[in-house]
């Protein structure tokens, strides 16, 4: 039966970088929200949209879902805030076109969604490669360009700048490589059995999207979306927070986004790796409301 109960676990949280599973093994998922549909670009994105108060938008990783990054969180930051989270596109319950995708192309997405749901304003809330996303939408907005205005902007091990080492495949397609990509994501790799590997594996693979990560991480125009030279245009309250163990994309890149971004706070957890809303649950909770809250006061 323990057993049983591991393997139903392991299949609650898809991580950014595809089907991960949870550490916190002895916990039973938390109930989600009602999952809704709209129509954006003639494509069905699937969301939740719970709660009431300042619009707070979370956009999840590479290959994972609104479930996967955020599913414990977002009934806590839903009592104080209206919480919308997307499946973007090509990912998790969503429409999956056989686009060329690019950064840009969530950039869009993301503001017509909100359009869609005319939404006035809202708060970003990014991880891994949510946060790249987040982050180039604001630096368009202080552009010009004309998206929905952004309020504050909190950065998860947000991918987007130059990394000095390589990463791991992000598009596993065996085994061995579905446990790199689990070893860099997580510090605590207790739980990593052969049958959870197993059971991870064939859910990234129920997914279907290999294709999106594919045309994403190998799409020739992602060296000029990165965000190295660009971050001094972020003029919005910014929150930087990091698992001081990712060893997918190290601290290194959340100090320089919290050195680049003018008055941005950097807040980083021991024992944390890619991952803080899963790992680092009660503490992430108590740094990002901790921030919302304070901006909200300050910006009034």
């Amino acid at each position: 039966m323990q057993a049983r109960l591991k393997l139903s676990l392991i299949s609650f949280l898809i991580l950014s970088l595809g089907v991960i599973a949870s550490p916190c093994l002895g916990q039973a998922p938390a109930k989600q929200p009602e999952d809704k549909t709209i129509t954006v670009f003639g494509q069905t994105i699937h969301y939740w949209d719970v709660g009431s108060g300042p619009v707070l938008v979370l956009v999840h990783g590479l290959g994972s879902s609104k479930d996967g990054d955020w599913g414990k969180v977002v009934a806590p930051l839903s009592r104080k805030y209206r919480v919308i989270a997307p499946d973007q596109i090509g990912f998790g319950r969503s429409d999956k076109p056989l686009l060329d995708y690019k950064i840009e192309t969530y950039v869009d997405f993301l503001n017509e969604f909100l359009r869609e749901l005319k939404v006035q304003k809202a708060s970003l809330m990014g991880e891994s490669l949510g946060g790249w996303i987040s982050a180039l939408y604001v630096v368009e907005l202080s552009g010009g360009a004309h998206l929905v205005p952004v309020e504050k902007l909190v950065l998860v091990d947000a991918a987007g700048l130059k990394q000095d080492k390589p990463i791991p495949n992000l598009n596993p397609s065996t085994l061995a490589d579905m446990r790199k990509v689990m070893e860099a994501v997580f510090y605590d790799t207790s739980w990593l059995t052969e049958d959870g590997l197993q059971k991870a594996f064939t859910d990234k693979l129920a997914k279907h999207d290999s294709y999106t990560v594919h045309s994403i991480l190998t799409n020739a125009t992602l060296p000029a979306e990165r965000l190295d030279d660009r971050l001094g245009n972020i003029h919005v309250p910014t929150l930087v927070v990091w698992g001081k163990e990712d060893a997918l994309l190290p601290i290194a890149s959340g100090e320089k986004y919290a050195a680049g971004i003018p008055g941005a706070k950097l807040v980083s957890f021991e024992q944390c790796g890619h991952v803080p809303p899963i790992e680092k649950t009660a503490e992430f909770l108590s740094a990002v409301e901790g921030f919302i809250n304070q901006a909200s006061t300050t910006s009034r």
